[in-house]
């Protein structure tokens, strides 16, 4: 059994979310943005990876400073980490692995950005910015776009259950039955 942490970072005043996910077998950390002293402070055993859900800056601004002091490997999509990230592994859409002793499939779900992706852990989604509370991610940026942002949403809709839980790289976790009801952006029809 595992837990997801939320870690609420402030970079210059604008809250962006990282998660702490306590496995079996030890720590991974999704989206090192800001503050690195202040999720390394949440993990409570050695951290066995680094996840990335996308590239862009307030997701990865803290990634060298916690990989120099965990060690870790970083895993993410190569459409967001070329030109940015070195070193990395290469995530692949479908790709199901094992990380300290827990399953995480990934999904590629672009539309926020080229290389965003979504890990499901469990019943749960770390979702980055492709659900937000009561919206999406933004679309109107360079590499975004609403076609490809809708058509990941329904990728990963199917996996939702009564207790999916959503989290989301800013805001508060989400119930996803809620956000059926209440998410004007998500699609219809399921």
């Amino acid at each position: 059994m595992s837990e997801i942490e939320q870690v609420t970072l402030s970079m210059n005043g604008f809250e962006v979310n990282s998660y702490v996910v306590h496995a079996p077998e030890g720590d991974i950390i999704v989206d090192a943005g800001a503050e690195p002293e202040k999720i390394l402070d949440a993990t409570s055993a050695p951290v066995a990876a680094l996840l990335i859900t996308h590239g862009h800056a307030d997701h990865v601004n803290a990634l060298d400073a916690v990989r120099r002091q965990t060690g870790a490997p970083v895993y993410m999509h190569a459409a967001d980490a070329e030109g940015k990230v070195r070193d990395y592994e290469p995530l692949e859409d479908g790709q199901a692995f094992d990380l300290a002793g827990l399953g995480i499939r990934v999904f590629h779900t672009p539309g926020h950005s080229p290389g965003s992706v979504t890990f499901v852990v469990g019943h749960d989604q770390i979702v980055g910015d492709l659900i937000l509370p009561g919206s999406v991610g933004r679309t109107d940026i360079s590499g975004a776009s609403w076609e490809e942002l809708e058509e990941s949403i329904r990728r990963v809709m199917p996996l939702w259950e009564e207790v999916t839980r959503l989290y989301p790289g800013h805001g508060p976790v989400l119930v996803a039955a809620e956000e059926l009801k209440t998410n004007p952006y998500l699609p219809p029809g399921l």
